[in-house]
């Protein structure tokens, strides 16, 4: 297995656990106060690794710009995804995140230049397809009724617009690692969201958990450590990678989101959502040799 793939894969995992963590979270805390535990929580780790393994980088001249737009978008998506996971299953919801490397056809071609390979496109437009494929039970009511579904539920339409961003933001990221290092942009990153959280926080003042809920705080600080280990492994990929190879393996994430909705959860439709999990497995091949 390659670096890069391997860095990826352990994105995807942490990625996943977060995702369950935070559906859990989201039961009793608001939205927004999962989305700032989430960035704040991962901040000390992401520092210490910063301190104990790197030294200062030269920053380049695109880095302001790389964090202020990359940082926007980012704090955007975050409290969108939280809506989302909220308002629908996990396994319903997570799958429509794989739509971001449609979009990156789109936005890495125009800003970075790079172009995936042919089997490298062919395993993207397959994973996109499996998230088809986690809805299939929906053809019943006509074929292009599973992406119907994206307008009628709430969850998957707000999961499917974090896509849309995340496809630019991927791009930003690649822009910021290339004008920092892997450790100090995702260091970076994380400490412009917080700030930008807590001050939506203290703007909105929203009611931080339901009346007779005790803050998880042991929910909160393994969100941030398993966020911070997301943000380390995808940007050290990023140096190895392209950008739509790196995020579409790191959307696989969705293949454990329908495991842990069953298993954890004891959401339904395990057999549908996981057939088009398994297609998304077979798209991960295709990625991989096109690298």
């Amino acid at each position: 297995m390659s670096i890069w793939l391997g860095l990826a894969l352990t994105a995807a995992f942490c990625e996943s656990l977060k995702d369950l963590l935070c559906k859990r979270g989201l039961l009793t805390i608001h939205p927004l106060g999962i989305a700032l535990a989430t960035s704040g929580a991962a901040f000390p780790f992401l520092l210490g690794f910063f301190l104990l393994t790197q030294s200062m980088p030269v920053l380049g001249e695109h880095y302001i710009t790389a964090l202020l737009l990359g940082g926007s978008l980012n704090i955007l998506a975050l409290i969108q995804f939280m809506r989302a996971l909220q308002a629908a299953d996990l396994s319903l919801t997570m799958p429509f995140i794989t739509f971001t490397p449609l979009f990156l056809l789109l936005t890495s071609p125009v800003i970075l230049g790079e172009f995936p390979a042919l089997s490298g496109l062919a395993g993207m437009i397959l994973i996109v397809f499996g998230a088809y494929l986690l809805h299939i039970q929906e053809m019943r009511r006509g074929a292009l009724a599973p992406f119907a579904a994206i307008v009628k539920d709430p969850g998957p339409r707000r999961m499917l617009s974090v896509a849309a961003i995340y496809s630019v933001t991927s791009t930003i990221d690649k822009l910021g690692v290339i004008n920092s290092s892997p450790v100090f942009w995702s260091l970076s990153l994380n400490s412009f969201m917080v700030v930008g959280l807590l001050c939506l926080w203290l703007l909105r003042r929203p009611v931080a958990s339901l009346p007779g809920h005790a803050y998880p705080w042991p929910i909160l600080i393994l969100i941030g450590v398993s966020h911070a280990l997301t943000l380390i492994a995808q940007n050290l990929a990023l140096a190895y990678a392209t950008v739509p190879a790196v995020i579409t393996i790191k959307r696989t994430s969705v293949l454990f989101a329908v495991i842990w909705g069953a298993l954890v959860l004891r959401e339904t439709s395990f057999r549908e959502r996981f057939l088009g999990a398994a297609c998304m497995v077979l798209g991960i091949g295709l990625i991989g040799f096109s690298e």
